[in-house]
């Protein structure tokens, strides 16, 4: 793979399968694909993505498609989801996998990234323009951290609202794109039902009822996606997350997993709640993703880095680093 685009040739409608690069990684369960934009014709484009999300590739919960731009050090970038199936604006854990295969896959050649100092810089340009910097701590040839600065999306985040309201007498947060509700609200609601659990059973049967009554308080451009949240770490963090998605693909993932933009909503939901111990302006903490009593994982407890800093309730400024990253398959597929 080489960043000569002259040697990619670009794809003309046709029906007959074509063979691109492709990428699968996951930050702490979260499958995200990679693909390059100048090996799919634009008019194809969001089809391919929805292709590779799809069985038989089943290429995770997001695939995101980047590309060169003008400036050197940026990376375009578009993805889609699972749950949205559209173009949509961000995906943090994303970038958290763009980070790693651009300090150890064949991208690091298609984009010149030199490896050579301990710190990488770049940012990713997104679909509405905003601007994603990320940096990669490395060593050996290897991406040991990879920070994901936030700002611009936590901007957005507070543009669509934090709002208290209740589902059917359930207290509730909408958090941007996100509706945040804590594990006590609705073990108080429902007495003795363990909602930490990741299996199938009455937890997320309840869950699929709280979307339902969800619906009709629903802004415009919020999802059918959400976080469970308390103060009961298990480990080193001082938070859980638990990721509620309705799209079966996302229900199939055995393990809580990582999720960018969802750390953004939990850390506005706490400190909008005055959950946050520390005075200070500038501060960071840990969320625990998951139970690892209810729902035991291989990697042990996965944890998110969050470095923030706060004016009264509302942050100013976020960035975020996972603690599991890895890239799973690289290679080629046929679309």
């Amino acid at each position: 793979m080489t960043g000569d685009s002259t040697q990619v040739a670009k794809r003309l409608k046709r029906d007959e399968p074509q063979q691109i690069y492709y990428l699968k990684g996951h930050c702490g369960w979260g499958v995200v694909s990679l693909v390059l934009a100048d090996e799919i014709h634009e008019a194809e484009q969001l089809d391919t993505l929805l292709k590779i999300l799809d069985f038989p590739i089943s290429g995770g919960i997001d695939v995101a498609m980047i590309g060169p731009t003008d400036t050197p050090g940026d990376i375009r970038m578009r993805i889609t989801t699972t749950h949205s199936r559209r173009w949509q604006p961000m995906c943090g854990g994303a970038t958290q996998v763009i980070g790693k295969a651009l300090i150890e896959s064949q991208l690091r050649e298609h984009f010149r990234i030199d490896i050579s100092k301990p710190v990488v810089h770049v940012r990713l340009i997104c679909d509405d323009s905003m601007v994603v910097p990320i940096t990669m701590d490395v060593s050996a040839g290897k991406a040991i951290r990879i920070t994901t600065d936030m700002d611009q999306y936590l901007e957005k985040t507070y543009s669509m609202g934090v709002r208290a309201f209740a589902i059917e007498g359930l207290p509730a947060l909408q958090v941007g794109e996100y509706l945040m509700i804590r594990v006590q609200d609705l073990e108080a609601k429902h007495p003795g039902i363990d909602f930490t659990r990741r299996d199938f059973g009455p937890h997320l049967d309840i869950f699929s009822e709280v979307f339902t009554q969800f619906a009709p308080e629903k802004p415009a451009g919020v999802y059918d996606i959400a976080l469970l949240y308390d103060n009961r770490p298990e480990g080193p963090g001082q938070f859980r997350v638990f990721p509620r998605f309705p799209d079966e693909a996302t229900k199939r993932i055995p393990y809580e997993f990582h999720c960018g933009t969802g750390t953004v909503a939990t850390a506005v939901a706490l400190a909008h709640q005055g959950m946050l111990s520390s005075d200070s302006e500038s501060f960071e903490f840990l969320l625990e993703w998951g139970s690892q009593h209810t729902t035991p994982d291989p990697y042990g407890i996965r944890t998110s880095q969050v470095q923030m800093t706060r004016q009264g309730k509302r942050l100013t400024s976020m960035s975020f680093s996972h603690s599991v990253n890895e890239i799973i398959v690289e290679g080629h597929v046929n679309v």
